[in-house]
């Protein structure tokens, strides 16, 4: 079944929410930490009043634009409520210490909604939940008529497990437009997600517009090399991110509590710099000899550390930590094949200047070039596994994917870390028989799978779990060239992750949450994900 056909069964029948108040406990995803069912619900109506102070507003404001295309009511705000008037009241309380900076509670009584929280984000977070309670068709971009807009009555307490809850998008393989970035901004925030990994450089493509290199993406987006090399799964998408379009999506993304990861390709992967700036790599004379066309398939995709390409990359992740507030920059630092320079005359001639053993080290110096050089700006670099060999930068945090072992070495070590292996977070892989779905990369990663992890393996000695940030799942793009298709391999995965990421580990129930993710998947049908029909 290719991906036309597999997008028609995901129009699933739904029961419980969708039709009004369910009669069990309700189908929130992730799942909260603590529910406390009631009897009765309170009904939103258009007298039904948002009460906020202060900073609460701007979360207030953001509730009332949820709520107004599907109801129809543009509801009032207000600074206090008026007597036994209904309300939906937003509260800010520094006394909820133990409530950390995302988590909330959210009690729904007959009379009135209260959601407080320590700091805006838990409010925002308490809002994605009280969408949740409401029926699906709240999510509607239109007016819905004939449904009675209830919320079951309810005590919830809620926070995270997980300070990093994250995906990766790669428009570095398939451009991805800014609209549709947004949409995909939208569905992680009602799943609690809260970092979003671009992946914004690659041997395909340089997809973000650095001013002092201007040809770096005027000439590096035009390639979508994997088209060409695999036949590709949709047209060809050229393009690239302006400093302004990054710019909107930083704050867009803000808006919703989601923090946009940079991630600039080095020291490999690296092969469109390389086309546009062939003194960045091994050969460069040859190299720049040949037509702009012909380069692509002679890069190696692997830089050579030379001091101009120490510069150039730093120059490159000045602009970046410019557009982008991220305490965290990715770098990348994986599958380099350092044989190129153990091989190389003029790379054996600098290890043997630099003192070092040998390519591996060689790989190391490059990576605490640049940790040295963001820790400057307060900023901390985030690699992939592959940079513990020949040594770890001070101040690097690991995003293990080879695996568990380089994030159970880096944690074990002092070493901040983001679980993300192959195992259970790569959501390029395939979810069913490969006959029977769109063309992937390979591998198969089934929902249960992904249900079913945790991110800190017992291999973590308990003083350290601490430093397992979180967890994140990657959708890399070298088959997913349109939106629809990216829907489709993220969903319901990502839904499974988010409550891996979110949901205490004693509360995990893989039957229990398939069968909210039934309702859930409603919700989704009426926002327009193109999501994967549960087997």
């Amino acid at each position: 079944m290719r991906l036309g056909a597999a997008l028609l069964v995901a129009g699933v029948v739904v029961l419980g929410l969708a039709a009004g108040v369910d009669a069990g406990e309700p189908s929130v995803i992730p799942q909260p930490v603590s529910v406390q069912r009631r009897e009765g619900a309170f009904r939103l109506t258009p007298q039904t009043r948002i009460v906020a102070r202060g900073p609460a507003w701007a979360e207030a404001s953001k509730l009332i634009d949820f709520l107004t295309p599907a109801t129809g009511f543009v509801l009032r705000g207000a600074t206090s409520r008026q007597g036994d008037e209904p309300a939906i009241e937003l509260t800010l309380d520094r006394n909820l210490s133990d409530l950390g900076d995302e988590g909330y509670t959210l009690d729904v009584t007959r009379g009135g909604i209260t959601i407080a929280a320590r700091r805006p984000p838990g409010l925002f977070y308490g809002i994605q939940t009280l969408r949740q309670l409401l029926p699906a068709a709240i999510f509607s971009k239109a007016k819905a008529d004939d449904v009675t807009w209830d919320v079951p009555c309810v005590y919830i307490t809620d926070t995270p497990r997980f300070q990093w809850r994250g995906l990766l998008l790669d428009p570095a393989r398939h451009f991805i437009s800014v609209p549709d970035v947004k949409r995909f901004i939208d569905v992680m925030a009602l799943h609690k997600f809260n970092h979003l990994q671009v992946h914004l450089t690659d041997n395909e493509g340089w997809r973000i517009e650095i001013r002092k290199y201007p040809q770096l993406a005027q000439l590096g987006s035009q390639m979508d090399w994997n088209l060409r090399r695999r036949g590709g799964t949709g047209p060809r998408r050229f393009g690239f991110y302006t400093q302004e379009d990054i710019r909107e999506l930083v704050r867009y993304a803000a808006e919703r509590y989601i923090t946009i990861v940079p991630e600039i390709e080095m020291p490999f992967h690296t092969g469109a710099a390389i086309v546009v700036h062939p003194e960045l790599g091994i050969t460069p004379g040859p190299l720049g000899a040949l037509p702009l066309e012909q380069r692509w398939y002679k890069t190696r995709g692997l830089i050579a550390p030379r001091p101009r390409a120490v510069a150039f990359f730093q120059d490159v992740l000045t602009e970046v930590m410019e557009l982008f507030p991220s305490a965290h920059i990715h770098i990348g630092g994986d599958e380099a094949n350092t044989e190129h320079w153990a091989n190389d005359p003029e790379m054996q001639e600098q290890m043997k200047r630099l003192e070092l053993a040998d390519a591996h080290e060689l790989h190391s110096w490059f990576i605490a070039r640049m940790d040295v050089f963001l820790a400057q700006y307060e900023r901390r670099l985030v690699g992939w596994d592959e940079i513990l060999q020949g040594g770890l930068a001070p101040g690097a945090t690991v995003m293990s994917w080879r695996g568990e072992q380089g994030g159970i070495a880096a944690a074990n070590a002092g070493h901040d870390v983001v679980m993300a292996p192959t195992s259970h977070t790569y959501f390029d892989y395939y979810q069913g028989p490969p006959e029977s779905e769109p063309l992937a990369i390979g591998g198969n990663l089934p929902l249960a799978r992904v249900y079913s992890y945790d991110p800190i393996p017992e291999a973590i000695a308990a003083e350290n779990a601490r430093h397992v940030l979180g967890v994140q799942g990657q959708l890399w793009g070298e088959y997913i060239a349109t939106a629809e298709h990216l829907d489709y391999m993220a969903y319901p995965r990502a839904a499974a992750l988010a409550e891996v990421g979110w949901s205490p580990r004693e509360r995990k129930d893989y039957d229990d949450f398939v069968g909210r993710l039934e309702r859930h998947l409603q919700r989704l049908k009426t926002i327009g994900v193109h999501f994967r029909a549960l087997d």
